[in-house]
């Protein structure tokens, strides 16, 4: 009853408070007062000379306040945000701003649009002016969220002019009952004048924090009626993005603020979610029948895996506390469709039903094992996948993944870094380590071979992929139609060496069980030489690990570098050439390497065949600081090795007679013994 009343006054007060409604449709939006909870600050004046950004002639960040009301379920966000286009080639920019909210359980407050010119504000928020939409960025990506986009357009905005928006969105997803915490980035790829962090949480709570080292130092006050996290940045330079970064790599000055708790209590949160199913949908029954003949379970999980990849699509109807709240396993199974956690949910209720020890995990694609550094949160995870247990060891499953081979003991899902089973009892973070044998290969071997008449050229290619790299290359392929697909590899050679003809359709084998898929294409070839006279020459390029080869965009770098995931890489050129060419060069050979790779060209010549082979194997996915300088100079070096000119020389025949003649001359010329 004491909740529930709660629960009324406030309600009662954010009514009282409401301000004025403007309509779109389905949609609303308020324009109001800043809230009571708001400790408000006057903006600077003028740009301090000594800050960074004084002289900039980009972009600059005036303000980047964030104020949080967590108190007894309030969960206001108030937002004060002020930026300059010093540019006239960012005046657009500055001359729109988006919001987006999510209308099932929050509500949109505006409450100033101002514009600052020759030390002057003046408003210029037109609230009919605001248009809102749902757009439904996701959708692409198969997703549908629900999430609703406000659109400020101010007009009049000129370079140098101080735009500043306010605004709160009020209320959170039920679903999360309490498990949100807080971030704020301090800085940005513009200098920003002042950035600041500051949440109310429920008197007598203990606040937690977690802070990249060059974050503002948190200051916690306890007031009457609330616990105040402050944390102010004043004159923060830009910063530089690199990119390349590992997911679980902090690029920015962040920081996060929540109620300090254990990572039990967050799968405490999270076990309800997951309720045990005591009876399997009904259609599955007969393969659940199907699953028990087999031998062992390795061979029932393997098959249950790859039914919830393959015959449930991935889409994600995340709305309201459709969030985290999984469909049951049968609707997932009826509609044939369902996100990460109702797959999850469906593949564990289903391993179970077999006596298969498997639980759902929580995972971070965005941060990686970088969570283990943050405050223990329900809103850190972004993604779920399976935990089973099998003949003693661990096995991760993602039954988002479709089109999978092998065992799936054997898939390498270590790029999740650590994850939260929800198990009772659990109270910690799990690593998930890459399984013991790694099987991951790409090999590549082209063959050239020059017709009689010395023009055109026969070129046969085949490519195997093995594990993973077989997955991504089976994934690939599934969504092309096998015209399509010709077509597509034709036209990678037709770049190359211009006009050909395709002797045989692409052919595919498939090995799924072995995950290993082997592709095969054959050409001709219509005059791929460069002629000079007598001179032949082809160029040559190994263009399979181009990708694993790309450098990044900042090759100077202060931060981490992700390179590739390990596995072994081979590209094979083989060229048969008449007996009357000769090779203008030599056979060698070229080594590079750095922690992360190993690399190895060599190039071999026979009386009527070059054989090339390029050999690259990736030890390691990442690059800590002190090493990316010595990789990215020995993986630059691989760049320029990848490509080959091979340049031959047509040696006219001779007679019989002239060889007669040829070899007379030679003795005529040898000296003679004893002076004869």
């Amino acid at each position: 009853m004491r909740v529930f009343i709660v629960a009324l006054l406030w309600a009662m007060a954010l009514t009282a408070q409401a301000g004025e409604i403007h309509r779109r449709g389905d949609f609303q939006f308020e324009v109001g007062p800043v809230p009571d909870f708001v400790a408000s600050t006057p903006i600077a004046e003028r740009w301090d000379p000594k800050a960074p950004g004084a002289a900039d002639s980009r972009w600059r960040f005036w303000r980047n306040e964030v104020q949080v009301d967590r108190r007894d379920g309030r969960d206001q966000r108030y937002v004060d945000y002020a930026f300059e286009a010093v540019s006239d080639t960012f005046v657009s920019e500055a001359g729109r701003f988006k919001i987006s909210f999510n209308p099932e359980y929050q509500r949109l407050v505006l409450h100033r649009a101002d514009l600052r010119r020759d030390g002057i504000w003046s408003p210029r928020l037109s609230a009919h002016k605001v248009s809102l939409a749902r757009r439904e960025e996701g959708f692409e990506n198969d997703l549908s969220d629900g999430l609703v986009t406000a659109l400020i357009v101010l007009e009049d905005v000129q370079a140098g002019d101080v735009v500043r928006i306010g605004y709160s969105v009020i209320g959170s997803n039920p679903v999360m009952a309490g498990q949100m915490s807080d971030w704020m980035t301090f800085a940005w790829t513009s200098p920003t004048l002042e950035a600041s962090l500051r949440v109310l949480l429920e008197p007598g709570t203990t606040p937690g924090s977690y802070r990249t080292d060059d974050a503002p130092q948190v200051v916690t006050r306890q007031l009457p009626d609330a616990v105040e996290v402050t944390m102010r940045g004043k004159a923060i330079a830009a910063a530089v993005d690199e990119g390349g970064y590992p997911a679980w790599y902090q690029p920015y000055s962040r920081a996060q603020v929540a109620r300090r708790q254990t990572w039990a209590d967050v799968v405490a949160w999270g076990l309800p979610l997951y309720p045990q199913v005591k009876a399997v949908p009904a259609a599955l029954e007969p393969k659940l029948r199907e699953w028990r003949a087999l031998d062992n379970d390795a061979l029932r999980l393997a098959a249950a895996l790859r039914t919830v990849q393959d015959e449930v699509r991935y889409f994600g109807v995340e709305m309201g506390e459709n969030t985290h709240r999984p469909a049951t396993p049968s609707e997932t199974w009826q509609r044939r469709f369902g996100d990460c956690k109702d797959k999850a949910y469906l593949l564990v209720t289903l391993l179970q039903a077999m006596g298969i020890d498997a639980v759902p995990a929580l995972v971070s694609i965005a941060h990686g094992r970088g969570i283990a550094a943050f405050m223990p949160s329900a809103s850190n995870f972004d993604h779920v996948i399976v935990r089973a247990r099998l003949g003693g060891g661990t096995v991760w499953m993602d039954p988002t993944i479709s089109q999978q081979g092998g065992k799936p003991e054997s898939v390498d899902l270590s790029r999740y870094g650590m994850v939260l089973p929800l198990v009772a009892g659990s109270a910690a973070l799990e690593a998930v380590d890459p399984p013991a044998s790694l099987a991951r290969t790409t090999t590549v071997d082209e063959r050239y071979e020059v017709t009689g008449n010395g023009t055109d050229v026969k070129l046969t290619v085949e490519t195997v992929y093995e594990g993973q790299d077989a997955d991504y290359a089976r994934r690939s392929i599934a969504s092309q139609r096998s015209e399509e697909l010709t077509r597509r590899y034709s036209d990678h050679y037709r770049k190359r060496f211009g006009e050909l003809s395709v002797a045989a359709g692409t052919v595919l084998h498939d090995d799924r069980q072995a995950n290993r898929l082997r592709v095969n294409e054959a050409y001709v070839l219509k005059g791929p030489f460069q002629v000079a006279g007598a001179s032949r020459s082809l160029n040559l390029y190994a263009d399979s690990l181009e990708a694993l080869a790309t450098l990044p965009s900042t090759m100077v770098r202060t931060g981490p570098l992700e390179f590739a995931d390990p596995g072994t890489y081979s590209h094979r050129i083989r060229v048969a050439y008449p007996l009357n060419w000769k090779p203008g060069f030599v056979a060698d050979e070229a080594v590079h390497s750095s922690s992360a790779f190993d690399y190895q060209r060599n190039v071999a010549i026979e009386p009527d065949l070059v054989d090339l082979r390029y050999d690259l194997k990736v030890k390691q996915r990442y690059l800590a600081i002190g090493e990316t300088a010595t990789h990215l100079e020995q993986l630059r070096s691989v760049r320029e090795d990848m490509s080959a000119r091979l340049n031959f020389l047509l040696v006219t025949p001779t007679t019989a007679k002239e060889r007669q003649q040829r070899i007379r001359s030679l003795l005529r010329d040898m000296p003679q013994e004893n002076g004869k």
